[in-house]
């Protein structure tokens, strides 16, 4: 077992390195097609090539959201840390899919802890775990049932900041529950998904001295939750990484 996980370690070492040199080489002629399309879009052009820049920039800017998804993977884009308020981190994401969660029609019901101590973080990078989880979710209720209801919650728990986001989808299965943070692994559609969402919240968690993990069975939905020490200005340095051992969940 020690053997496997070494080797798995040693594979995911060298992903991670190809997928920071495919990033940066991708990245280098992006710049220039988004720089010149935007100098484009400025000048006075008919409707039918308006649209078609339009189309080429907005291609190039999800194009360079993978490439910044990879970097993160590969854990070359560090965290900016400050203050960072978790309940406001996860309204601010709820108010981003208000009118997609509504239009799916998906219920979400929030259990905010009130006072919620602060923690250093990167704000930014837990908007992204929180939207891919939510997203997730609101993916699989969708197209399992058409809609469904979304529990999100914060608490405290000792020095711990928990946020959990519970789903009544169709669950996952055990073998696909094993595979969830491992890189592009999908069980979307082709086109619909990268599998790059979970690693990278994985990436993102982990880096924050914290743990993911998801509970879940079929027919029964699926709740995944971040765990994040609380950690104060003075202290950032001092912060231990959590258990990394997930709960063994039979369901």
């Amino acid at each position: 077992e020690l053997e496997r996980k070494t080797q798995v370690s040693g594979r995911l070492v060298s992903l991670g390195e190809m997928a920071a040199g495919l990033a940066h080489e991708i990245n280098n002629p992006l710049t220039p097609i988004l720089g010149f399309a935007d100098l484009l879009l400025g000048k006075d052009l008919p409707k039918n090539i308006r649209a078609d820049l339009l189309i080429i920039r907005d291609s190039a800017r999800r194009t360079a959201d993978v490439t910044r998804r990879l970097l993160i993977f590969a854990r070359q884009s560090k965290p900016m840390r400050a203050l960072c308020n978790i309940n406001e981190v996860v309204e601010t994401v709820l108010q981003l899919r208000v009118y997609a969660l509504k239009t799916n029609s998906i219920k979400v019901i929030t259990e905010l802890a009130p006072k919620l101590p602060q923690t250093m973080a990167d704000s930014g990078q837990l908007q992204q775990v929180v939207l891919n989880l939510i997203m997730n979710a609101e993916y699989e209720m969708s197209q399992a049932h058409r809609g469904g209801n979304l529990l999100v919650k914060t608490e405290k728990m000792g020095n711990i900041i928990r946020v959990s986001v519970k789903d009544d989808g169709p669950g996952i299965s055990k073998e696909n529950r094993e595979k969830l943070f491992q890189p592009f692994f999908t069980t979307k559609k082709v086109g619909e998904g990268t599998g790059l969402g979970l690693s990278v919240c994985h990436g993102i968690v982990t880096e924050h001295n914290g743990r993911i993990y998801a509970e879940s069975g079929l027919g029964q939905g699926t709740t995944f939750t971040v765990e994040l020490p609380i950690v104060g200005q003075q202290k950032e340095e001092e912060a231990k990484p959590l258990d990394s051992n997930t709960p063994e969940v039979e369901k």
